[in-house]
């Protein structure tokens, strides 16, 4: 129940932030906005105030912001009608929708780094057999203290210092209240990158430990991380999309949907608030990408149309922008049974308590 109950908060938050973008380019190019309206299906709850009716409905998987004039047949040519105004504020307008999205996620991770973002600590937890580290004599349970004289405050801090190493390292460990230093050769090893590339690794043969710390920042370094963080993952989704096209990552490894979306929500709950808000962050940045994908009925495919009538001087007919609208519903509605399906067949089983480990279970990260 839970994990439901966070899931519907977080979808809803997002859909929030996409239509409230909508919204208020639309009311600050003085558009007439008729419905703003939460999820699909029966009407939950209504409130009227002025011209704009506030619908919540009975599924909380998508939302829409109705404006005056918005099917190109019906608009009048009155200037608070959509289709009136000129191409540019039309795309403002469409525009602001995934950038809503995109700021959204700024904030979030803005916040997660001033209360506390979660790092795996410096621990070992493990100590490959025959590895440089065991033969220097490094054991379990030392914590690394600095790498070629550069502290290291995080284990993503100790894999980045040795993967980008030249020649000999030196790790400076602290052991049972003592301060002691090691110098190894690091080796290169074959090894997968998260998108299935085959790669080549410098590793000393250590892993991680289960321990956990938190890093506070101030107002400002936050800001800086937030953003930094928001445009790494947009790159490394952008980078997932590309190899998943060029089928580099299977597309059952690459794509989740809403069942997918419940059951990581429901792990993340039992984690923590914070958890939940680094989830709730990446999902803005993916809405963001995904609704920017030029696809009709989704924002890109309407800024792609845009586009179209900027270079034409003249927008596309009605029955060309009808039947590819519904050549995008097509494809959306295969892409949402394929996201189904796999969604329920990877996790399916795991929502209904069949396999008792779960990703919150504990696991040993090795460096590279």
């Amino acid at each position: 129940m839970l994990g439901f109950v966070v899931f519907a908060i977080i979808v809803s938050i997002l859909i929030i932030a996409h239509e409230f973008g909508h919204f208020l380019a639309a009311r600050r190019a003085g558009i007439r906005v008729e419905k703003f309206a939460i999820g699909f299906g029966p009407v939950l709850m209504s409130l009227k105030r002025g011209d704009l009716e506030f619908l919540i409905r009975l599924v909380p998987l998508g939302g829409y912001v109705k404006m005056a004039g918005d099917i190109r047949s019906q608009c009048q040519g009155r200037s608070f009608e959509f289709f009136s105004r000129s191409v540019g504020t039309r795309t403002k307008i469409i525009f602001f929708g995934p950038l809503f999205n995109y700021l959204l996620a700024m904030m979030i991770f803005w916040i997660v780094f001033m209360v506390g973002f979660p790092y795996p600590d410096t621990f070992i937890g493990a100590v490959k057999e025959d590895s440089p580290a065991q033969k220097v004599g490094i054991l379990q349970g030392d914590k690394i203290l600095q790498i070629n004289n550069k502290k290291v405050g995080n284990w993503i801090e100790v894999s980045d210092s040795i993967t980008d190493s030249e020649g000999t390292v030196e790790i400076m460990l602290l052991r049972n209240g003592k301060v002691i230093s090691f110098e190894l050769t690091p080796q290169e090893q074959e090894a997968t990158s998260i998108f299935g590339q085959a790669i080549k690794r410098k590793m000393i043969g250590i892993a991680s430990s289960d321990k956990i710390k938190i890093v506070r920042e101030n107002v400002f370094v936050a800001l800086y991380k937030g953003i930094k963080r928001t445009f790494t993952l947009t790159a490394f989704m952008i980078k997932g999309i590309a190899y998943t096209i060029m089928g580099k990552i299977s597309v059952r490894e690459a794509i989740a949907g809403p069942v997918a979306i419940y059951y990581v929500t429901s792990e993340m709950a039992k984690v923590g608030v914070v958890a939940v808000l680094v989830l709730m962050g990446s999902l803005s940045v993916s809405l963001t990408i995904v609704n920017l994908i030029p696809l009709p009925v989704l924002d890109g495919g309407h800024l792609l149309f845009l586009f179209l009538e900027k270079i034409r001087r003249r927008p596309l007919t009605e029955k060309t922008e009808d039947i590819l609208t519904r050549v995008g519903i097509a494809i959306l509605f295969f892409l949402v049974v394929v996201v189904f399906y796999n969604d329920i067949y990877r996790f399916g089983p795991k929502i209904l308590g069949r396999e008792g480990q779960t990703p919150g279970g504990q696991s040993q990260t090795t460096e590279p």
